[in-house]
């Protein structure tokens, strides 16, 4: 018997491994730097990875995240799209605390996509920030605390939300072509197949897809606004195509990540040094699970990787096992279980993953499908169709009506009497706006005049310029066909009033790409309400047309990256007469929490409430996860005022005192509004903002847009989303030397090219091109310095691990446990290693003469006239071919550099033999021993400096110079001081790139910003000290200057080795200065690229470029992407926040801030005014007391802004702002909307805050509680 099933395991065995290695790609193998070439691509455009079609039920596309740290944290996150609009969802997140967190429907996993995004279903929103680089991993919603009771349990939901970036930081592997064919074809031939069958089976198997080692980091917050932040080490892994899970028997998968860096799964491991190897041979046996999912504890699993033995030990952490059902009706059991894991005596943390058939009788509950899904129209209106009605199914075109008619159209079609109501009406298409401009030529005259201002082509007054075309356009009479198609439509709507009361309309705006479900716009065109006249309504819709071109509907286009020369249709909808009427948001609209239906309400038409002009009333449904409404508090608003209609149009009245004490609808009203608020949400598939009206019993809906903050960026997430990744427990990570360069905090575009760049030209040397020596923490660079000094360690600490720590950070820095943590991760070097290092030292000083001709003649040849291009798309190509040469540039620095160091080393050896720790004199005999260097570029500029004061000084006229503006002071030499004009200009053109943080593009270089050069010059010609310049001393006179007494030997050596020093030192600075020149090179090319952007209209301002990454440059060059901009906007003034944090010098593990509190003392019984938190944060700044738009000309760049409200015509101003404060508003007003869009911190509702603040206080906005506190007075 067991001879027949070793011959079926042999064959099997055999066949599938034909069948695996016939289907394999062949790859290529990459020479080093073809494989160079290839990452330096990839960094510059990722290679795009498009969601894969799905052909039939067998098939899937599915994406799978998991990260752990030692702490006991840890995520997983699953999405598996199967056809049909179906998507299976696994979420676990387990806390260190215990408390595991599951989705509400567990243990299904079936649900059903809610919109036309791949990967988003459920409230689960994964994002392709860069392919194969970068995810976005966002959930905003309920999930079930597995260890607060059973899952019919509804105390145990709770609303939580879940905002983390994925980085891989190793290479993708392919699957299965980067996978061991012998270790796929043991699995494949452990299937217990019994027939003849299981040879077409295993040839019919075609999965493929990627594996990626990462970092997952971000943080949790809690309904009570506490958030914890995890840093997380695992994996992505994407699978595609046809894998007929029915046809296995059983599947387990193990991962690992364990304290010292490896990281592991069945097929790869990457081992503690950053190496990715695949294994070849386990012990692992699928027989040991056939009795459930658990094995014995101390499990053992023997695998080999490159020719190294491993080996694992596997224990269960305490807690259940996590199981869940896949497909419909449920066929398959998923099991995860966390676990302890130790690798070859390196502990860990881990998961294992099984799966087999769904076996259980009892018959499983299926989920009820809730999404309508819409189906909108494929072809666009006819070109001569200039009105729609909302009942016309071409209405449900946005491109052609825009986002508030789309959305009347939609609301029409799923209407039911029963539920609630749409007002009949129709849409004016954007076809008419375009052929009422080709009528009259003047007013396309008019608009290409206003694009050419936003783009800075014309020099006119922006806001003058649109106020002069919106009187025009709105003045020029609506063209005949157009008049034609708009009073027929309106006959139309009159024969259908059976009743002789006269009818009022609103004609609103309707501006094609507002309202969509990442953009609002809310409010920056006009509407129009009692229009009851048809010439009205057609002067209406002129007006309407112009409002797109009002100064803050063009500054709102200009500022968010939008074409300004946009569309717009308008909506012309028959009013009713409301009793009550107002806002209904499906989610709570600052944290997003499902469970909170917000219902604001007024007496009279909803006006009142969607401009904020009042309090209004605030009803709060409570739903449960099964959708089940219950009423939950209801707030009285002191209302104040309504808007009523009248036979001419609508007025303003004050509410009675009747009305003012009562709320103004009922809890069965508000009740019935909150279940067509669950209907909407399954109409649309996301949350809705809805407008609604109250007549009597009947309900009207007269809006529902997208709340588009429910997955806003978090600041943590803008912070951290260029990082380099989560480094392991034991990496020793260091801002030493790396914050000389670069000391402040790094920009995304840098972050993105050179920072990732220069990590390939560290690697090179190592050969390794997935670690991160230079890492990015929060938009600073640190350097992880076990990785990069401590990679070949001896046994014990020796004088070389000194003499670098001395030579990189001026002090010792590898103690005892350091050095230990590194034997532990690296291991100790072998004495063949330690020969082949001291060859390679040898090699590359030999080599440092032909390293600096190279690197000269490189630098030669390396050009790029920025000024030569017209388009920005073509020096966006160009700026492509130009980083091969940055990367050897790089690599040419880092040798020049290892060189100067190996001969400092060796000096300090020579001064220090004997003795075991450095002495004051021997710091002192190093510095003399690199002076007097001669030719050092970095010296050379203060005795340039030196020689122009002279110069000026000489001339006599040092003390006028002295007096004149630094912007002037560059004409004023070439009229009365020419020949240090003369050298000023050679200054400029030899050290002009150079400044502080000169490696970043965001950097002004001296060429740039003489300012600082100019007043020091001026400073030193009115000095009476002449400048001093150091005299060289050669190599005996240095020796003899020594305080170290050496031997007669030694001196011998130091002769030798001074000059070779010396020359080390020179080369080191000169290709420092050569890699930040061609860094400026790029500099004036990204400027250059900027303004070219800013002409064609696709980004606000020129230095907002070097706050997007060079990837998304080329997205937003592709397509207009308003949210690119606005992240970017929002990158500013992060990148500001983290110029104030402060790290410790040495880190082990993650870095993270200092925590500091906001170092602010307010007096006692200082001003404070409290008011309601609508968008969290807090911000210490100057105050702005505005109560009149128009003295908006005060503000200064991060003021916080404090007003009686806001309305549209503040938008052009808010970019400045660093917070909000107005006295009246909720969270639906205004300023909360755009606050939140911003991410600026606001409160509403600040009573007397314009009375109690002035101008010019420096004041603490604590939003998250709702206070504004004096600090200081002006």
């Amino acid at each position: 018997m067991f001879i027949i099933l070793d011959i079926q395991f042999i064959l099997k065995r055999r066949w599938a491994l034909w069948c695996i290695s016939k289907e394999k790609k062949t790859n290529k193998v990459k020479d080093r730097n073809d494989e160079i070439i290839s990452k330096i691509k990839t960094i510059l455009k990722p290679c795009a990875d498009n969601p894969k079609i799905i052909i039939d039920e067998n098939s899937c596309d599915s994406v799978f995240f998991y990260g752990a740290d030692q702490k006991g944290n840890s995520l997983l996150v699953k999405m598996n799209h199967r056809g049909y609009h179906m998507a299976e969802l696994e979420l676990q997140l387990t806390l260190s605390n215990g408390r595991i967190y599951v989705l509400p429907d567990y243990p299904n996993t079936i649900t059903i996509e809610t919109t036309g995004q791949k990967w988003s279903a459920s409230g689960l929103k994964i994002e392709v920030l860069e392919p194969r680089q970068r995810w976005r991993i966002v959930y905003n919603g309920l999930l079930r605390n597995q260890c607060r009771g059973d899952v019919s349990n509804d105390d145990n939901v709770e609303h939580i939300r879940l905002n983390f970036i994925f980085m891989g930081n190793s290479r993708t592997l392919e699957w299965p072509s980067d996978w061991s064919p012998h270790l796929h074809a043991d699995a494949l031939a452990h299937e217990p197949w019994r027939n003849p069958d299981w040879m077409h089976k295993i040839k019919l198997i075609n999965y493929n897809g990627f594996d990626q080692w990462g970092s997952i980091m971000g943080q949790i917050t809690f309904k009570d606004s506490n958030s914890n932040a995890l840093y997380l080490r695992g994996l992505c892994q994407r699978r595609w195509g046809k894998h007929e899970f029915s046809q296995f028997h059983r599947t387990v998968s193990f991962l690992g990540v364990t304290t010292y860096g490896a990281i592991m799964q069945y097929g790869h491991i990457k081992d503690n040094r950053g190496k990715v190897s695949t294994i070849d041979w386990t012990d692992l046996k699928l027989n040991d699970f056939e009795e459930g999912d658990t094995v014995l504890m101390n499990y053992k699993i023997a695998f080999k990787a490159a020719g190294k033995q491993y080996n694992a030990l596997i224990n269960y952490t305490v807690g259940d096992a996590t199981v869940c059902y896949n497909g419909q009706p449920w066929c398959w059991t998923n099991t995860t279980r966390n676990l302890r894991v130790e690798l070859n005596d390196s502990r860990g943390v881990g998961l294992m993953i099984m799966c087999c058939p769904y076996t259980w009788s009892k018959q499983a509950k299926f989920p009820v499908p809730r999404i309508q899904y819409l189906t909108r129209p494929d072809t666009f209106a006819q070109k001569d169709k200039y009105t729609l009605l909302f009942d016309d199914k071409q209405c449900q075109n946005e491109s052609v009506v825009g986002g508030k008619g789309y959305s009347l159209a939609v609301l029409t079609s799923v209407a039911d009497d029963d539920d609630f109501i749409v007002p009949q009406g129709f849409c004016v298409t954007r076809l008419a706006l375009e052929r009422q401009l080709r009528h009259y030529k003047q007013l396309e005259e008019l608009i290409a005049d206003i694009v050419d201002i936003s783009c800075c082509k014309k020099k006119e007054d922006l806001k003058t310029y649109c106020q002069k075309a919106v009187d025009i356009i709105q003045e020029t009479p609506v063209e005949g066909e157009i008049r034609k198609a708009i009073l027929e439509d309106l006959d139309k709507l009159e024969s259908i009033n059976k009743n002789s009361i006269r009818v009022l309309y609103a004609v609103r705006s309707s501006a094609v790409g507002e309202d969509s479900e990442d953009t609002s716009a809310a409010g920056q065109n006009s509407t129009f309400l009692g229009v009851s006249d048809a010439d009205d309504v057609i002067k209406s819709v002129a007006k309407c047309w112009a409002s797109l071109f009002s100064y803050q509907s063009v500054q709102y286009r200009r500022q968010n990256g939008l074409p300004i020369k946009a569309s717009m249709g308008v909506c012309i909808q028959r009013m009713v007469d409301a009793d009550a009427a107002g806002v209904m948001f499906t989610r709570h609209p600052m944290t997003g929490d499902p469970s909170s239906i917000l219902i604001t309400s007024n007496y009279g038409l909803g006006e009142t409430v969607v401009s904020g002009t009042v309090e209004p009333d605030t009803l709060t449904v409570h739903r449960k996860w099964d959708n089940t409404l219950t009423m939950g508090t209801s707030v009285l608003g002191n209302k104040g005022q309504k808007v009523s209609m009248s036979g001419d149009g609508v007025v303003t009245s004050n509410t009675s005192e009747q009305e003012t004490s009562r709320i103004s609808i009922s809890d069965e009203t508000a009740l019935r509004l909150a279940k067509i608020g669950l209907c909407l949400e399954s109409i649309f598939g996301s949350a809705r903002d809805v407008e609604w009206a109250v007549v009597g019993d009947a309900i009207f809906l007269l809006q529902a847009r997208p709340i588009t903050t429910i997955n806003a960026w978090t600041d943590f997430e803008l912070m951290h989303e260029l990082d380099s990744g989560v480094p392991c427990d034991v990496d020793l990570m260091s801002f030493a030397n790396v914050e000389e360069v670069l000391p402040q905090p790094v920009t995304p575009l840098t972050i993105s090219t050179i920072i990732n760049i220069l990590n390939l030209s560290m690697g090179s040397k190592f050969d390794v091109h997935d670690n991160h020596y230079l890492v990015t923490v929060g938009m600073r660079c640190a350097i992880n310095y076990s990785d990069s000094t401590l990679r070949d360690a001896d046994t014990e600490v020796t004088m070389a691990n000194r003499m670098i720590d001395i030579a990189i950070c001026g002090r010792v820095v590898t103690t005892p446990e350091v050095h230990e943590m590194a034997i532990k991760k690296f291991g100790t070097v072998s004495k063949w290693r330690r020969v082949y290092l001291l060859f390679d030292t040898l090699r590359t000083a030999w080599k440092n003469d032909m390293v600096i001709k190279a690197v000269t003649d490189l630098f030669k040849e390396y050009t790029l006239n920025a000024d030569e291009f017209d388009t920005p798309r073509n020096l966006y190509n160009a700026i492509n071919q130009k980083y091969k040469e940055i990367f050897q540039i790089g690599r040419y620095h880092n040798l020049t550099s290892l060189v100067s160091v190996t001969y400092q080393m060796t000096a300090m050896s020579l001064l220090t033999k004997g003795s075991d720790e450095f002495t004051s004199d021997h710091h002192a005999d190093i510095a003399v021993l690199l002076s007097s260097c001669t030719n050092v570029i970095s010296t050379e500029v203060p005795i340039a400096l030196g020689k122009i004061a002279a110069c000026i000084r000489k001339s006599g006229k040092a003390e006028e110079f002295s007096k004149v503006k630094p912007a002037e002071a560059a004409d004023w030499l070439k009229l009365n001081c020419p020949a240090a004009a003369e050298k000023l200009q050679t200054f400029f053109e030899v050290h002009g790139h150079r400044c502080i943080q000169e490696l970043d593009f965001y950097a002004e270089p001296w060429g740039l910003k003489p300012d600082s050069i100019i007043s020091t010059i001026q400073a030193l010609a009115v000095s009476l000290q002449e400048t001093y310049v150091s005299k060289p001393l050669n190599v005996e006179t240095t020796i003899a200057s020594l305080r170290t007494p050496i031997s007669p030997s030694t001196k011998w050596l130091l002769r030798k080795l001074i000059p070779r020093c010396r020359k080390a030192v020179t080369y080191r600075e000169k290709t420092k200065s050569i890699i930040t020149h061609t860094i400026h090179i790029l500099r004036l090319a990204y400027k250059r690229l900027g303004s070219l952007m800013v002409a064609d209209g696709y980004i606000p301002d020129e230095n907002l470029i070097f706050f997007l990454t060079h990837y998304e440059i080329g997205q937003i060059l592709n397509n207009h992407n308003p949210l690119l901009i606005r992240k970017a906007l929002r990158r500013k003034k992060i990148h500001q926040q983290v110029a104030t944090h402060e790290y410790a010098e040495f880190n082990m593990g993650m870095p993270v801030p200092i925590q500091k509190t906001l170092d602010v003392q307010a007096n006692e019984g200082s001003t404070k005014v409290e008011g309601t938190s609508v968008c969290g944060g807090s911000v210490l700044g100057r105050a702005c007391v505005i109560t009149n738009l128009a003295d908006a000309n005060c503000i200064q760049h991060g003021d916080i802004l404090i007003t009686h409200c806001t309305d549209i015509g503040w938008s052009p101003y808010f970019p400045l702002l660093g917070g909000i404060v107005t006295e009246l508003g909720g969270i639906i007003s205004h300023g909360a909307v755009v606050a939140r869009e911003y991410g600026l911190p606001c409160i509403v509702n600040a009573k007397a805050a314009t009375q109690a603040f002035q101008t010019g206080d420096t004041v603490l906005l604590a939003a998250d509680v709702g206070v504004l506190q004096l600090i200081e007075k002006a």
